[in-house]
């Protein structure tokens, strides 16, 4: 991976965080209102919490990973069998869905956080009411991208909308929650399958993917009193395919002023499952210029090699001025965390 000398994230990531989930609750009023100080929650109406509630409660049954979408996306793309909309839209989502490997970027990896969907509704705003905001256009937007490839196949008249998640499908994204990787899956599909059988087999899995983005909106939304927490999803390439990555970043206020305050930090979890090598789990704090990175591995092998490239990592991350930066590597897994009060009940076990 490369990287460049140490700085705080700008830009659409900061500015967005009031409207991350504005996808997910919409409201209006005729009546004049103040402007909120600035970072403060924006206040929502009871008839959009209700509306928000069915909302996350649909998405929660429907979710499930971008995963098996991903690996049928060349197939179908390449097959005569589907309408020159859909076949279209299926390229634009590969060439957005591109995976970060070994020599990801920043720039890459701030294109996957801009396209995740997550900001969506945000960047729409930002370019209403500052035209020439450098946000992806609705072209690039993952969330976008989905909802056209549904309207595209349902365009056809062939195959059902009911989504049918895989019995093994990953937990709901939660505000605060743990992290956790998906790893990749075959293609389902191949190009001479029956029309009405792969619609529906992209319908399930575009709809699917879709209200995983809408869940992580939500998660992200803003809390009193709480860190502002952006919850996002990227593909990555592993040696068994293309896996996905779920991320988190945050950032805390620091002291409140003054001589002896400490400064912001930005905080970054992020998980990757590959086989052979399984769970990765990495943390990341940036506090000025002060950078620390835990790394854990539950396979011997895997936090093997992590150790192995420890010290490169360091220096990469250190850049041309040599910032002050500390790595560690764990083994083991992550310790079993309760989910937050208010969240989703288990309904598969």
């Amino acid at each position: 991976m490369s990287v460049g000398a140490l700085s705080a994230p700008t830009g659409a990531i900061a500015a967005a965080s009031a409207g991350a989930g504005a996808g997910t609750a919409t409201t209006a009023s005729a009546a004049p209102v103040s402007a909120p100080a600035a970072g403060a929650p924006l206040p929502v109406a009871a008839p959009a919490v209700s509306a928000l509630g069915a909302m996350l409660g649909e998405a929660a049954t429907l979710q499930d990973s971008l995963a098996p979408l991903l690996a049928n996306l060349a197939v179908a793309a390449a097959s005569p069998n589907l309408p020159d909309a859909a076949r279209a839209t299926l390229g634009q989502l590969m060439a957005v869905l591109t995976p970060l490997d070994g020599e990801a970027t920043g720039a890459a990896l701030r294109f996957a956080t801009q396209t995740s969907g997550l900001f969506l509704e945000a960047g729409l705003a930002a370019g209403l009411l500052a035209p020439g905001e450098d946000m992806p256009s609705p072209g690039q937007d993952v969330k976008a991208l989905l909802l056209t490839l549904i309207s595209d196949l349902q365009a056809t008249g062939e195959g059902e909308t009911a989504a049918a998640p895989s019995a093994q499908r990953p937990q709901p994204p939660v505000a605060g929650g743990q992290t956790a990787g998906q790893a990749a899956t075959p293609p389902s599909l191949n190009a001479q399958a029956p029309p009405d059988a792969m619609v529906r087999a992209l319908q399930q899995q575009a709809q699917a993917a879709l209200a995983r983005v809408q869940l992580s909106q939500a998660a992200s939304l803003p809390k009193p009193g709480e860190p502002q927490r952006w919850t996002f999803e990227a593909p990555v390439a592993t040696p068994s395919g293309t896996g996905v990555a779920q991320f988190e970043i945050s950032r805390d206020g620091g002291g409140a002023g003054g001589q002896g305050a400490s400064a912001p930090a930005w905080r970054v979890r992020f998980s990757v499952d590959a086989a052979p090598g399984g769970a990765v789990h990495a943390a990341i704090v940036l506090t000025g210029a002060r950078l620390r990175v835990t790394l854990m591995a539950q396979n011997e092998g895997a936090r093997a090699a992590l150790a192995g490239g420890q010290d490169e990592l360091a220096r990469e991350l250190a850049g041309e001025e040599g910032g002050d930066v500390a790595i560690r590597v764990l083994g083991g897994a992550l310790a079993p965390v309760a989910p937050p009060p208010g969240q989703f009940v288990d309904r598969q076990s």
